[in-house]
């Protein structure tokens, strides 16, 4: 019998393998150069986007056809688009970005509005909403006071929607963990501002906090405020509500929000500075939370839907939509979505409109995060009738984070998505046969409906999304770096030939099937 041991203590005839005298040698080098550890890493520290392009899968035949599609101009498009957001900031808001019903979401409205004619769109037009009167945080401060020691918190934030205050409230500090029952075991919260850890749910917006009713039972326990410590890593500030939510998966597989409102003081801040005030509390001393805030209920405001259609040659109808409206940069929610709407308006203007089965309808959607009615006025409007396909395009490809330790880790790929298809199977076959093609990393199970934008409507017409919600959703970390243009790039090509093999079908082959009635 062989003998495949390397090294016995015992044997006495041990010699090291080449490779490692090799390298016992170099250790012994003192002028060798360090090793570069950031090497995939650009001049910020985030990692590079050539290291992504790996993940491009080679095309072959008719899907070369697809290659027009291409990751450079995607980023080139979300740029623009996140300019809007950085102008928000420029001019001194503190709640900025591209906020529903202001200035910055129309003036993506009208840039939209823009290409749309540069591409030769028809029937382009402004569909305005009045928005019910909105919640907008001016300034605010949050500090705590302990052992000698004043802490200030750069990522703090107000719950969103929480009201204002006049003065300045001065509570006591309680640590209460994750807030479950257990936690608050033995600890009196009457009066006082609770810390509750919130760990997150990667890819869906959820979190501890939330799905463990941690938030209600503090308010029904008697606190005064609530102070959410966002996640696991990172010191992420983020736009974020105290109400307790989830999604829950019904036995048929379809799924339900259940959401119970909560609107009291609360202030959300990033993990790294949450771990500062929870050691300050660990001292055993009094810790003395105090916060101001001021907010502005502002009436009147209207969000604009931007319409654009590429005619076809028959009355039937395809949508693509994408939301315009987001907090801080919001790279991924949702400039990568309303760049894959543009490069599709691109790709199809190119082809002549005799060639073109049906009207495509691009819209870049109006109040997604004051709730979406756009979706609602398509429905009520009779627009859905004769649809053929919608495709939302939301949350396109996030890079896939990997919590080591303390960091939360960006890696070299594209987080897999959550996606959805209603319809029948053969739109379903072409769906996932696109995303093979072109390699779009799913989650195993299909969600139970169309989360985001297109929720209300998802069963309306056959539809199609993929859709990611991570960790720096709604946060100042939604930045470019952490949206691959290849990973966009391959949601674009991939809802390109969908469209293409869904215009060789006619609607009734693309439907789902309606359950027979005994």
């Amino acid at each position: 019998m062989k003998n495949y041991n390397i090294y016995s203590p015992t044997a006495g005839n041990y010699r090291p393998p080449l490779f490692l005298i090799a390298v016992m040698a170099l250790g012994l080098n003192q002028g060798v150069q360090a090793q570069n550890f950031d090497v995939l890493l650009d001049s910020s520290g985030e990692v590079k986007e050539e290291a992504y392009e790996y993940l491009r899968k080679a095309t072959f035949g008719s899907d070369q056809a697809y290659e027009k599609i291409q990751g450079p101009h995607l980023k080139q498009l979300m740029g623009e688009v996140v300019g809007f957001s950085r102008k928000s900031r420029d001019d001194g808001n503190r709640y900025w970005g591209r906020i529903s019903g202001t200035e910055y979401e129309s003036m993506t409205a009208d840039w939209i509005a823009e290409k749309f004619d540069e591409l030769g769109l028809e029937n382009i037009y402004s569909q305005p909403f009045d928005l019910r009167p909105q919640w907008f945080p001016v300034d605010w401060s949050l500090t705590a006071i302990g052992d000698g020691t004043t802490l200030n918190f750069s990522s703090a934030n107000p719950a969103t929607r929480m009201p204002g205050f006049p003065g300045t409230m001065e509570l006591e500090a309680v640590w209460v963990g994750l807030g479950t029952e257990a936690d608050f075991i033995g600890r009196n919260v009457q009066g006082k501002a609770v810390i509750i850890q919130t760990m997150l749910a990667p890819g869906q917006m959820g979190n501890s906090a939330s799905w463990e009713g941690a938030t209600l039972r503090a308010r029904d326990k008697g606190a005064a405020m609530i102070i959410g410590i966002w996640g696991y890593a990172g010191n992420l500030a983020v736009w974020q509500s105290l109400n307790a939510f989830q999604m829950i998966r019904n036995d048929d597989g379809s799924s339900r929000y259940v959401n119970q409102q909560l609107v009291m003081p609360g202030f959300f801040m990033g993990w790294e500075d949450g771990q500062r005030l929870r050691d300050l509390v660990a001292i055993g001393g009094s810790v003395k939370i105090s916060a101001t805030l001021k907010t502005e209920t502002r009436e009147g405001l209207i969000s604009p839907s931007i319409f654009g259609t590429l005619p076809g040659t028959t009355d039937e109808k395809i949508y693509v939509m994408a939301h315009m409206d987001g907090y801080y940069d919001a790279a991924l929610d949702n400039a990568s979505g309303v760049a894959v709407m543009l490069i599709l308006a691109e790709y199809f203007a190119q082809i002549p409109a005799e060639q073109r089965r049906r009207d495509i309808v691009f819209i870049g959607t109006a109040g997604h995060h004051v709730g979406s009615p756009n979706a609602v006025y398509l429905r009520d409007e009779g627009m859905l009738e004769n649809t053929a396909l919608m495709i939302n395009c939301e949350h396109i490809a996030p890079t896939q984070f990997v919590k080591f330790n303390t960091e939360l880790r960006r890696t070299t790929t594209i987080t897999p998505r959550r996606w959805w298809v209603h319809g029948s199977q053969r739109l379903l076959d072409i769906t996932l046969d696109a995303y093979r093609t072109f390699g779009v990393s799913l989650i195993g199970p299909m969600d139970g409906r169309a989360t985001g934008e297109m929720m209300a409507i998802d069963k309306e017409a056959p539809s199609v999304q993929v859709i990611r919600s991570p960790e720096h959703k709604h946060t100042d970390g939604d930045i470019m770096a952490l949206v691959p243009g290849v990973g966009v790039e391959a949601v674009a090509r991939s809802f390109a030939k969908i469209i293409d093999e869904v215009n060789k079908l006619d609607i009734d082959q693309l439907s789902a099937a309606v359950a027979s009635v005994n």
